[in-house]
């Protein structure tokens, strides 16, 4: 009985400390900016793709914060994380991205590239790695409900946007099906590229046929 009541004490003290560990590692890096307020009230929908889940943030130093409840919200372009009741948020430059656990999905994020379209950093999903990498970035934005009655006052809804990116040799590249777009993106590959997705039909709209060709352009 001693034994366990011991051991209790023991395990019921790394708990706190792991938190504690936690929001030092946070703070000596700069916690984020803390949300204290719904922003979006009024507005439909959802700023977030997914639900809260246990993930891991990956900060600028090179280390690295496991065990956090985290969320993208994908209209401000942050990354939201819970801690001891509170909610933050960092921005793309504040780390260099976030992942969940094969339990939760197992995706990867990066904030390490410039998106052209926008000029700035924004947090893409990586879709496939090699000499060519696919980054898929999805985010929404706010427009004119437009199921609002007439002469109603004026609302809000979020609205789900994508686009797909390809980098090569650092370089972030718009994905179209477009032969200038390809020619830029493939180089002298473009021949083998431009079989491959007359062949396979690739959908420039799916995700999974965007992948099935990046990964047959990686292969040597």
């Amino acid at each position: 009985m001693k034994k366990i009541l011991a051991l209790s004490l023991f395990l019921g003290s790394l708990l706190p400390m792991s938190s504690f560990a936690q929001m030092t590692l946070l703070r000596d890096n700069g916690t984020g900016m803390p949300i204290t307020a719904n922003p979006f009230l009024g507005v439909k929908g959802s700023a977030y793709f997914d639900e809260f889940k246990k993930g891991i943030i990956y900060l600028a130093t090179g280390q690295k914060v496991e065990g956090l409840s985290i969320a993208l919200n994908a209209y401000s372009n942050t990354l939201e994380y819970k801690l001891e009741g509170g909610l933050f948020a960092y921005t793309p430059e504040k780390v260099t991205g976030f992942s969940y656990p094969p339990e939760a999905g197992g995706s990867e994020y990066t904030s390490a590239y410039v998106v052209p379209t926008l000029k700035s950093k924004r947090f893409l999903k990586i879709v496939e790695k090699g000499t060519y990498t696919l980054l898929y970035h999805a985010y929404k934005t706010m427009t004119d409900d437009p199921s609002a009655t007439y002469g109603a006052q004026a609302s809000k809804v979020f609205q789900d946007q994508e686009e797909f990116f390809v980098v090569v040799n650092e370089k972030v590249m718009l994905m179209k099906n477009k032969e200038k777009d390809l020619q830029q993106i493939f180089g002298s590959d473009l021949a083998k590229a431009t079989a491959f997705i007359k062949s396979e039909r690739i959908d420039f709209k799916k995700s999974g046929d965007l992948q099935t060709l990046i990964r047959h352009m990686n292969q040597n």
